[in-house]
């Protein structure tokens, strides 16, 4: 509960402080007044190919935010889990992408910050926690094991999430018209999810900062090819026997 906490914490110190200085925050444990909704998109495990990348990449996520949307646009935080395996079948592990072994299923890492998502969306957020089995499988191939596919990745969820924002698209129609404000995001990564945040912030200014990250969060990151945040709230949690 005390990291889960901390987790909290540091998510909502670093979006705020990126606007107030020394704000206090509410006990981040605790659920905000609105209620909330979570569903998913899915395009396809082989919808998105990174630059000079081995292997093809799913572009699927889970979204939480507050139920029929009232008053917005809401601050975007986007979630990247860490390296684990890509599919199961019984009980074995499997790293391969897509799950070609008869009978294999995809493992949901993506679905295990649910719990934080919900408590997020329930104080104004809209979370979205993206799915990267398909840079898991292969990235130990390439030279900076997947830190450049990882911010592609991350870049091309926040161009779904501008379209839905502006024009609307299935899954969702015209829901989130008018609603996401990618002017203040804010993006957190475990592992090489957490180098790989750190990635896509220099990414995103490469492009032009086409997103206003506002705020970075490496939750225990690997560090193989030291890419840096400047100009925005930055909080990095380390581990302890991680």
């Amino acid at each position: 509960m005390r990291n889960r906490n901390y987790i909290l914490a540091s998510l909502a110190f670093i979006i705020v402080a990126a606007a107030t200085a020394f704000a206090q925050v509410p006990d981040p444990g605790t659920p905000g007044p609105l209620p909330v909704t979570r569903e998913e998109y899915n395009f396809g495990d082989t919808s998105f190919q990174p630059s000079d990348f081995p292997g093809p990449v799913e572009l699927r996520a889970s979204i939480h935010y507050p139920t029929n949307l009232p008053g917005g646009p809401y601050p975007v935080i986007v979630f990247l889990h860490g390296r684990h395996a890509t599919c199961f079948k019984g009980n074995t592990q499997l790293l391969q992408w897509p799950c070609t072994d008869n009978g294999s299923a995809p493992i949901p890492s993506f679905q295990g910050y649910d719990y934080i998502s919900q408590v997020l969306a329930s104080n104004g957020y809209v979370v979205v926690s993206v799915s990267a089995n398909g840079v898991n499988a292969v990235d130990n191939a390439v030279f900076d094991l997947g830190a450049l596919a990882r911010a592609e990745l991350m870049q091309k969820h926040l161009d779904i999430l501008k379209t839905f924002n502006t024009t609307g698209g299935a899954p969702f129609g015209t829901r989130f018209v008018g609603k996401l404000d990618l002017t203040r995001v804010g993006t957190m990564g475990h592992s090489r999810g957490g180098e790989g945040v750190v990635r896509h912030y220099t990414l995103n200014n490469a492009l032009g900062a086409p997103y206003g990250i506002k705020a970075v969060f490496p939750l225990a990151p690997t560090d193989f090819t030291r890419p840096n945040v400047n100009n925005a709230a930055l909080n990095v949690m380390l581990p302890y026997c991680d």
